[in-house]
């Protein structure tokens, strides 16, 4: 009975993570690796995220507000500079891979930014890595991503990386679609 009701509390907080709320992604992520045999310390795990839920309604209401305006910002904050030509020793032949039948754009131009984390064998038991995506348009978050890799890297960089590649492919294909 509590493993039923387990699976239920869980497929409310996804469906509330589509709706929105977003800042409980990871959380919900890492308790649903335990749909098929969770423990009463899940459970309870469970009940504080309602919790904070409950006690945070105010702050986060749960609203996504797509903003069109297109935020100008200061790219030199990052370490060393973004200006594509001192990559260019590193990468020559870097570029953005687009296909040849493309259709021309109609609409107005569009920024695309994405965030990306992953933490390091996280996951104590089979020592596995967790990555996060956050990939906005414009102003507006419109994808969010938190998955266990696939794999056990040896190091934060090849964690990392794998968090990298699967973010590249979910631009190029939002760039397609785009």
């Amino acid at each position: 009975e509590l493993i039923s009701r387990y699976q239920q509390l869980i497929g409310i907080l996804r469906w509330s993570i589509e709706l929105g709320r977003i800042d409980i992604i990871t959380e919900v992520s890492c308790l649903s690796q335990h749909l098929c045999a969770p423990r009463e310390g899940h459970l309870h795990a469970l009940y504080k995220i309602f919790r904070y839920l409950q006690k945070n309604i105010g702050k986060n209401p749960g609203r996504l507000v797509f903003d069109p305006a297109v935020m100008e910002r200061d790219e030199s904050i990052f370490t060393g500079s973004s200006d594509p030509r001192e990559w260019a020793d590193f990468y020559p032949e870097a570029g953005e891979q687009i296909p040849r039948n493309m259709p021309e754009a109609l609409g107005k131009a569009v920024r695309i930014s994405c965030y990306v984390d992953a933490n390091h064998a996280g996951n104590l038991a089979n020592r596995r890595s967790h990555s996060g995506i956050l990939i906005y348009v414009n102003n507006a978050p419109i994808i969010w991503y938190s998955k266990r890799q696939n794999t056990v890297e040896s190091s934060s960089f090849g964690s990392e990386f794998v968090a990298l590649r699967i973010a590249t492919e979910m631009i190029e294909a939002l760039r397609y679609k785009l």
